[in-house]
């Protein structure tokens, strides 16, 4: 298992330059329907910060907060906090490479075994959240880097089309599949910045 995820960040660059990433300015787009969804997100890792917001046409419909360990939803002008298992799952994507930290935010790995994905061979991973929510990762055997992950609550997240970013790679297209969703979500990331100068208007 640690072998696994040895190659990945690996393969991502190392763990050295993983490391040096204090925070992540994210944007991606998506289309639904014939509208453009538009994704930010910031990973404030030095600090324990995120934000998700997700805007149409300008106007953000939902946003997710993350300050001093408690979080915050916004969604059509309503604010709710929210609950502390929700607030602890939010914790690991302040990393932008959390695989990194798993052991210290005390997520718990089990290697499961080699699968067949599309004609591809993968390692298959079953990852524990300090919550319990159970995640499955599937990282390539050939190149290491990790091509899907799978949860019961959000369903299905591909990852492809990896590109290098100042020295590290880093899935340029994720492919959401939902049993919410009447069609896959592609979500392209237009956007990828390391460590930029963050203020606490940034978290509001």
């Amino acid at each position: 298992m640690a072998t696994v995820v040895a190659k990945y960040l690996e393969a991502l660059g190392g763990v050295d330059k993983i490391k040096n990433i204090k925070n992540a300015t994210m944007t991606a787009e998506a289309s639904f329907q014939g509208q453009v969804i538009e994704i930010k997100t910031i990973s404030d890792a030095e600090n324990s910060r995120l934000m998700q917001s997700m805007a149409v046409g300008g106007n953000v419909m939902q946003k997710t907060v993350l300050v001093d360990g408690k979080g915050q939803m916004m969604m059509m002008g309503q604010t709710q906090e929210l609950p502390e298992s929700a607030a602890g799952m939010l914790n690991s994507q302040t990393f932008l490479i959390p695989e990194l930290y798993y052991e210290e935010i005390g997520f718990k790995s089990v290697y499961v075994g080699l699968e067949d994905m599309e004609g591809t061979q993968v390692h298959k991973l079953e990852v524990t959240s300090p919550e319990g929510m159970v995640i499955n990762e599937y990282y390539s055997v050939e190149s290491g880097l990790k091509l899907k992950s799978s949860s019961g609550n959000s369903g299905d997240v591909f990852y492809s089309d990896y590109q290098e970013v100042d020295g590290i790679k880093f899935p340029m297209l994720l492919t959401i599949k939902n049993p919410m969703l009447p069609i896959p979500l592609e979500a392209k990331i237009v956007s990828l910045r390391f460590n930029q100068s963050l203020t606490d208007a940034d978290f509001q």
